[in-house]
């Protein structure tokens, strides 16, 4: 082979690397997410929505990080000064940034966190922010459609009669009119086994309104509804305090951490690691949190729903 076919050779292959290099990067660039939705404006710049996330690797799909190029949500205005911010990346390390790069419209807004944003980098400093993509609430809530929650009810000193703790289900299902991921508390009105295994039975656990005492121990903050919901907050207290919150019919709410969206850039949403929820408020002589059960017979905590099975009269 000549040298000069070794050479044309060689530049055909680098070619071909490079070509194939940026299509990676303008797949990923091009579809971050599973599914996308319609576009959203800040000011005058059109975002692409995260409507599904791909469920394996990583949950929104970008390039990766490099000296010059970050991507990462911003954190601004948390201290009432809009002068300085942050850019939390896929690692959730802080890179500070002049609060002037940030869109004015999101300084202060809590729905900032819902922006991934691509950061320019030179010589160490970030120069320039471009808005990338949004996730909308309803999209963190897609992960749980079609889930039970089996766990227990925890009782922070209970009244007379009410044990410590009892065995609870939870089902979720699709988006009501109001956004919100809707659902049904089980087991408080209607006695049901604890997994649909038939020979043996499965224990019947009973309805936590069969228990309830003359102060109304579960019915004061459970509600006498099974009518649930939950939805996504991506800044409950702080601006980086993702929380997905269980909804009562009494309009009680348990919350529990979730992931931030900089996080989703390495990580998947884990209906699994959803195992405990807590009052929000104060929790001294109520059904004060929810945990994951443990147990023979089926699965604690969130996993695919299975079919009610009554108890036998």
């Amino acid at each position: 082979m000549t040298r000069i076919n070794r050479k044309l050779i060689l530049f055909v292959a680098l070619a071909m690397s490079v070509s194939f290099g940026a299509s990676i990067s303008a797949t990923a660039a091009s579809k971050p997410c599973l599914a996308m939705g319609a576009s959203v404006k800040i000011g005058y710049v059109s975002v692409p929505t995260c409507a599904k996330f791909y469920t394996t690797k990583s949950a929104i799909r970008l390039p990766s990080d490099n000296a010059n190029v970050k991507f990462g949500v911003i954190v601004t205005g948390q201290s009432g000064s809009s002068a300085m911010a942050a850019l939390m990346d896929r690692k959730n390390k802080s890179t500070s940034l002049s609060g002037k790069l940030v869109p004015s419209v999101l300084v202060g807004k809590k729905e900032a966190v819902q922006y991934i944003f691509q950061a320019t980098i030179k010589h160490g400093h970030v120069t320039k922010l471009t808005p990338v993509l949004f996730v909308p609430t309803t999209t963190m809530l897609k992960p749980f459609f079609n889930t039970q929650f089996i766990g227990t009810v925890n009782n922070l000193i209970p009244a007379d009669g009410i044990d410590a703790s009892e065995w609870i289900r939870w089902n979720f299902n699709q988006l009501n009119s109001d956004q919100r991921l809707s659902g049904q508390f089980v087991n408080l009105n209607q006695a049901v086994r604890a997994s649909q295994m038939m020979e043996p039975p499965a224990p019947c656990e009973p309805a936590l309104l069969s228990l309830d005492s003359k102060d109304g121990w579960y019915s004061s903050i459970l509600g006498t509804s099974s009518a649930i919901s939950m939805y996504w907050d991506p800044a409950m207290h702080t601006r980086m305090d993702s929380e997905y919150v269980v909804v009562m019919s009494s309009q009680i709410t348990y919350m529990t951490s979730a992931p931030s969206i900089n996080t989703l850039l390495s990580s998947t949403v884990n209906i699994a690691s959803a195992k405990s929820w807590s009052i929000h408020g104060n929790p001294m002589g109520t059904p004060a949190n929810f945990d994951a059960g443990l147990g023979m017979g089926f699965i604690p905590g969130f996993s695919a729903q299975t079919p009610v099975v009554n108890c036998a009269p």
